[in-house]
């Protein structure tokens, strides 16, 4: 079982007729010896520039990017207890670097390396447990920076018809992070006690890769679905004849 709790309320499920791509979107002809590195171009600039939400194809904007709620469940040791985040919006994504992007028709997959100087998570949290051997409580506003983020998703899809037009549906994913560095900032922990609380946060900001890799992979987990679900929603509404120039 996954070991996080993800509720998204940002998709857009019904489908009346075919989409088009936005304008603004790249498209590569999948027949062309330049079509990964056109992929790769494609996929950084849509990112970069999806500041407002198209509703024509079920995408949101993602500079921010909005996430109703969040629940990353508790690690195996370091980080025992359970992250609870409402109304998170993560800043960054106009700055993404996507240098690699390769999709595999015959094997149906697409991988995308990706980078970001800085990613920053805001939100309402809610904990309580331990964490290093200290305990720790409390809720209110918080933020996670990622700093140098290093990404690589690797879609597998399926094809099927719908309307005589053929689409994609992603049905598997796969996420690594690998952050630079991170920064904690919880306000109201130990219900407003200031020395208590930046004392933790000190303990957690100094010990960031063991906090990290005792949750990254629901970390990953929760973010693949985040991205699984926001490229279905394309995908179940522009067909790939939209997607590709041939």
């Amino acid at each position: 079982m996954k070991n996080f709790v993800f509720f998204a309320c940002v998709l857009i499920t019904t489908v009346c007729h075919s989409a088009r791509l936005p304008p603004t979107f790249k498209k590569c002809n999948r027949n062309e010896n330049g079509f990964n590195v056109c992929l790769s171009n494609a996929i950084e600039d849509a990112v970069r520039n999806l500041n407002k939400p198209y509703k024509e194809v079920g995408l949101p904007s993602l500079n921010p990017l909005q996430i109703p709620a969040l629940t990353i469940e508790a690690g195996q040791g370091t980080v025992a207890f359970q992250q609870k985040y409402k109304n998170v919006t993560v800043w960054g994504f106009d700055k993404i670097n996507c240098p690699k992007a390769e999709i595999d028709f015959e094997k149906r997959t697409i991988v995308v390396g990706c980078t970001t100087p800085l990613n920053k998570m805001e939100f309402y949290y809610a904990i309580s447990g331990r964490i290093l051997l200290l305990p720790i409580f409390g809720k209110g506003p918080g933020s996670i920076t990622l700093e140098n983020l290093n990404e690589t998703f690797t879609f597998h899809f399926e094809e099927y018809e719908k309307k005589n037009k053929t689409h994609f549906k992603v049905v598997s994913t796969k996420i690594t992070m690998e952050p630079g560095r991170i920064t904690f900032n919880l306000e109201n922990l130990f219900n407003g006690d200031k020395v208590l609380g930046d004392n933790v946060l000190r303990v957690m900001n100094e010990n960031w890769k063991e906090v990290f890799e005792d949750v990254k992979a629901s970390y990953e987990d929760a973010f693949g679905q985040v991205f699984a679900a926001l490229f279905n929603n394309l995908l179940a509404k522009v067909p790939v004849e939209q997607i590709f120039d041939n």
